[in-house]
């Protein structure tokens, strides 16, 4: 669903609450209807910042980027909900970024979001690996995560990459 539709239907959910409790509106004390027009408002305002987010791309070289690691057999595949374990931590990443800079860092990363600046790691969601290789516990939670945001384009391909690990998995099982 797009934002500006998600947004649309939070709106008429929300006339259409305050027009149905207008009625009963009359009959409560002042401090009731306050709060309640703020609980209606709460709501509203949560369902829109929940909504999909338009400024979260694809970043077409970190896709290919990683299917050329995977291909080379540069992936772990460990098992569901590990990337806790697995996931670089931040002082990992800025010796990264020292070391390589940037546009290395973004090629570890699914996502560009365009509301940051190039130079910043808040421009850059949805890791998948740890800059040594792809980790199949990380592609699950991106397509978790991507699902939930509704970032289509993320949740494919990380799918598109899960594939590509299973493939692989059983290409190198086939061998002698």
């Amino acid at each position: 669903m797009t934002r500006d539709r998600h947004t649309k239907i939070v709106v008429a959910t929300a006339l259409w609450a305050a027009c149905n409790v207008e009625r009963a509106f009359v009959s409560m004390k002042p401090q009731t209807r306050f709060l309640s027009a703020v609980f209606v408002v709460g709501c509203a305002c949560c369902a829109i910042e929940t909504a999909p987010r338009p400024n979260v791309k694809l970043n077409e070289d970190s896709l290919h980027f990683a299917e050329e690691l995977i291909e080379r057999g540069h992936f772990v595949s460990d098992k569901k909900n590990t990337w806790n374990e697995h996931q670089s931590s931040a002082e990992d990443e800025n010796e990264f970024i020292r070391q390589h800079g940037f546009a290395e860092y973004a090629k570890w990363h699914l996502g560009i979001d365009a509301r940051h600046a190039e130079n910043t790691k808040a421009r850059y969601k949805f890791p998948y690996g740890d800059f040594k290789g792809v980790h199949r516990c990380a592609l699950l939670a991106i397509k978790s995560r991507a699902h939930q945001y509704g970032d289509s384009e993320i949740e494919n391909a990380a799918v598109h990459l899960l594939e590509m690990i299973q493939s692989e998995k059983k290409q190198t099982a086939s061998l002698p």
